[in-house]
């Protein structure tokens, strides 16, 4: 493990969350590749972060200083996104992922004897559910905020493989015109959020390296799809807890689909957010902390 020259800062700080000092950055290497990452320390139970695409660890920021209360919070940025290594070639694949959040896992908190929980955003929350089915007992609880890997593609979104289309898409996907609307988008009252914090995601947003992650993601869907895989028809393997939250005004995925997860996902459990859409942790990040700290800390010495 390297040590970082940048250091996470979170933005803001509420009467109720003190303010801490910046959490140091670190660089791992999982399977040759270079990951970014963050790690608050302690003897508590591990909570490992995994953002959303098109996003990184900092899209927890806002809720890292009330999770690691009770938590050494855990976060990284996935292979392909933040300043994580960014290779166009890799076999990008749930498998892969898993893999890799695996790995990330015994190498950092692997000889811990205390619990490790996991807490995956959208994309991450697709990864979660595919590294527990592939390699059962990573984790011991489970948090699904928004999660992706229950919703087909929309059909105009294969244009996106077309390489005509992607030469014009990457410079207009991340310009500030489009990328903006498209990041407020994420929030059912994004006057909200504290003004540092939305313009550090959306940089990271706009990052035009990690656009063409997305479109090779797009390019690899069958791989990393959850039904294509196979995996979807497994989740009735998961014998551990699971938590499912979503936003009652998610545009981006829609709250109907939180029930198909809820359904799928045998005993979990389903906390839908008021006047809150995609990305809870920004939104309201101190009862989004309280709800994943209660589910997560209950029955666990």
């Amino acid at each position: 493990m390297q040590a970082g020259t940048n250091q996470f800062r979170p933005t803001k700080a509420s009467a109720e969350t003190p303010v801490q000092m910046p959490i140091e950055e670190s660089f791992i290497s999982l399977q040759g590749h270079r990951h970014r990452y963050i790690d608050t320390g302690g003897e508590k139970p591990s909570l490992l972060l995994l953002h959303g695409i098109a996003c990184s660890l900092d899209i927890f920021e806002q809720a890292v200083p009330i999770l690691s209360r009770s938590f050494r919070v855990l976060a990284m940025d996935l292979l392909g996104f933040g300043d994580s290594d960014k290779p166009e070639q890799a076999p990008y694949s749930l498998e892969l992922y898993a893999s890799l959040i695996r790995e990330f896992v015994e190498k950092t908190a692997g000889n811990s004897r205390v619990p490790r929980f996991g807490l995956g955003h959208s994309m991450g929350g697709k990864y979660l559910l595919a590294t527990e089915l592939l390699h059962p007992g990573t984790l011991g609880k489970m948090v699904l905020s928004n999660t992706d890997g229950f919703s087909e593609l929309p059909p105009w979104t294969r244009v996106i493989n077309w390489p005509v289309f992607r030469q014009v898409l990457r410079p207009l996907i991340t310009s500030e015109s489009v990328a903006k609307p498209i990041f407020r988008a994420s929030f059912h009252s994004p006057e909200k959020i504290d003004e540092a914090s939305f313009e550090k995601n959306l940089l990271v947003a706009r990052n035009r390296e990690a656009a063409e992650t997305l479109m090779v993601l797009h390019r690899n869907h069958r791989r990393l799809d959850l039904a294509r895989t196979g995996l979807r028809q497994r989740l009735h393997m998961l014998n551990m807890p699971v938590l499912i939250l979503w936003g009652d005004h998610d545009q981006y995925i829609s709250p109907s689909v939180a029930g198909t997860v809820h359904r799928e996902i045998p005993g979990s459990e389903l906390h839908v957010f008021e006047n809150c859409g995609h990305s809870p942790m920004l939104e309201h990040p101190e009862p989004f902390s309280a709800v994943v700290t209660r589910f997560l800390m209950k029955n666990t010495t």
